[in-house]
Formats: structure tokens, sequence, C-alpha cells
């Protein structure tokens, strides 16, 4: 298959996975690791990339994001960002971190610690909140709590295509962001630049690489305060090659590695992970580039997939590859802060 951008798993790889004695031939668990490792990495992490019901409830079974905050208040995470395919989420955020403050005192009568989570949200631009909106986006950014702004998802025209659906949200257009997609950058560098340490990232979201490189190029071209999240880059989807991945560095795009197409996990069943490429490929980054502009987020709350578990799975995965402790911290706490504002 010829494609100008991404990547696909190889007839190589297939057959690989399609081996009868891939358990005997290919199972490599990587070092052991010591559970204690785990939990102290999850303590001050912060996970920008998470999903819970009622938000996108269209899927059954998702764990709701009540529960996942009180878990991860329980285990010391710093921060989360929840995400809805289909509505704004700071609002959300603002009520959760209300009952969190309300549970703490609750247990402090008890004589119990309870540390909340500091709990944020954002907007897509998908169609139920009218797509490329910028007043939806002002209104977002108004209410407070809100951190990243993110591109079409399930709307992007990309995801359209790959569907074979009509229709889709393009935001770049021969070489140049559409008008909407310039509209969005001002409002986004203008807010970074006047909120008072107040900061929101875009996240690309499924829009297609080249529509990232376009929007990269401009942001850069013109100097403006806008971080951009290449989210899950080795998802199928949004997957790029190891030259785009540099590339996009170069442009200064903060590309995120996602534990939901990282690592297996509880509830998959014909999903599929590029496990080689995906650990080939940041270890490769991180011994080119550094740690600095890479992160780790869950994009867990799928049915079956709870955030704490999946956390740990992913910690321990990366860990059991020989990735640092201290890269391992900068990307799950130190980035994240950096391209949101959480402090």
């Amino acid at each position: 298959m010829n494609q100008k951008f991404g990547a696909v798993l190889s007839e190589e790889e297939l057959l690989k996975r399609a081996s009868p004695v891939w358990p005997y031939k290919y199972f490599k668990p990587g070092r052991p690791v010591d559970p204690e490792r785990v939990r102290s990495l999850l303590e001050g992490l912060v996970d920008i990339h998470m999903h819970g019901a009622p938000a996108g409830a269209w899927l059954a079974g998702r764990p709701t994001i009540v529960s996942t905050c009180v878990e991860a208040s329980e285990n010391k995470i710093s921060a989360l960002v929840v995400k809805d395919h289909n509505t704004m989420t700071n609002n959300l955020a603002i009520v959760i971190n209300d009952l969190l403050a309300r549970l703490q005192k609750e247990r402090e009568l008890r004589g119990e610690a309870f540390e909340p989570v500091k709990v944020y949200g954002g907007l897509v631009l998908n169609d139920p909140v009218g797509g490329m909106n910028m007043a939806a986006v002002k209104t977002a950014l108004g209410y407070g709590q809100c951190v990243e702004i993110w591109l079409p998802s399930v709307n992007s025209r990309f995801q359209h295509e790959a569907m074979e659906t009509a229709g889709g949200i393009e935001v770049s257009v021969n070489g140049e962001p559409t008008a909407d997609m310039k509209s969005l950058l001002d409002i986004l560098a203008d807010y970074n630049e006047n909120a008072e340490g107040e900061r929101c990232a875009l996240g690309a979201c499924h829009v297609s690489n080249r529509e990232k490189f376009d929007i990269l190029r401009y942001i850069k071209k013109r100097g403006m305060d806008v971080d951009v999240v290449i989210d899950h880059v080795t998802q199928e989807l949004t997957i790029a090659t190891e030259d785009e991945c540099l590339e996009m560095l170069e442009l200064g795009a903060y590309l995120q590695f996602a534990e939901t197409s990282c690592v297996p996990w509880p509830g998959m069943q014909d999903w599929i992970i590029n496990f080689d490429y995906s650990f080939y490929l940041l270890k490769s980054l991180l011994w080119k580039k550094g740690p600095e502009h890479l992160m780790l987020a869950s994009d867990s709350g799928q049915p079956g997939h709870e955030f704490v578990p999946g956390w740990k799975s992913f910690l321990r995965t990366l860990l059991a590859q020989g990735i640092s402790e201290e890269n391992i911290r900068v990307m799950s706490t130190e980035v994240p802060k950096r391209v949101t504002g959480i402090r």
C-alpha cells in the first residue's frame, strides 16, 4: 500500500502475529519490574487524555469519571484531563473538583487521608458542538479549567474517508490552514499570552498528518504561542513514521504515546496494537531527541479499561522495556504540565 503519510502494519508483522508458535518464538516479557517502582511513578502523574462515563456514554460499560477520579486520588495522581468527543468537559471538571473537595472533608472527619486529583477538561471540535465553532471555543475558555482544545476526531475529513463515509471537517487545504483553523490559532495564542499563567494546548486529534504538518508550519512561521499535541502517535488511524515524528519535533510538536495504543488492555478483542513499533519508536526518539517533547497518556476509559490498572500496565511495560524512571517522570508529569499550564 502506498501512502504519503503515516504507516500501516507490514506483511512481516502480520505474519508474525499469526504465527502458531508465537508464544515460543516471539514472546519477550522484558525485564522484571518491582511493583513498588510502578506505584511510586503513579504519584504526581498528569494524564491529559482520558475518557469515562457519562462522557461518551454511547459505549456501554465505560468506567465512570467520578469513580475514576476517586481512584486516581487514592493513588496520588496529580491531575487528569477528561475528554469527550461530543461535548465540553471543563464544566464537568469544575463540578467533579467540588465533589472531590467535599469527599476530602468527609474522609478527614473519619481520620482518613485523601488528596483530591485536580480535574480539567476541554473541547473536541466535532459536529455536536458545531465543528470549528469559535463561539464554542471562547465559551469553553471562559468557563475556566479548559486546558486543551482538540481538532475534530470522529468528524474529521480524514476519519470519514477512512470509514468510507461522506463529509467531515478539513482544517487545511492545499498546504494552508482554513480560515476557521487560523481563527482558532489566533484565539489560543491570545489566550496563552494574556490569561495570567493559564494555558490551553491544541490537540491534533484525528486530522491527517498532512494537516498536522500544515498547522505546525503555520504556527512556527508566525512564532505563535500555541503548543500542539500530536495525539496517540502510534494508533493505526493517526500513526506516524519515525521520519515524520522527527520532523514534527523539529517543528515544535509534542508527541503523545497513549497506553491504549501501545499495550493490550482488558476488553480488547480485535483492536490492533503496534506494540513493537510503539516502543521502538519511543526509545529511538528518546535517544535522538530526549524526552522534552514526548508525552505519556492513557487514553483510558473504554469498556473494561480502567484508568489506574491501565497506567500500572503501561508503567510496568515502559520499565520492562528499559525506559528510565527519570524519562518516564518527564514524559508523564513535566511535559503535560508545561503544555497545559497545570500546576
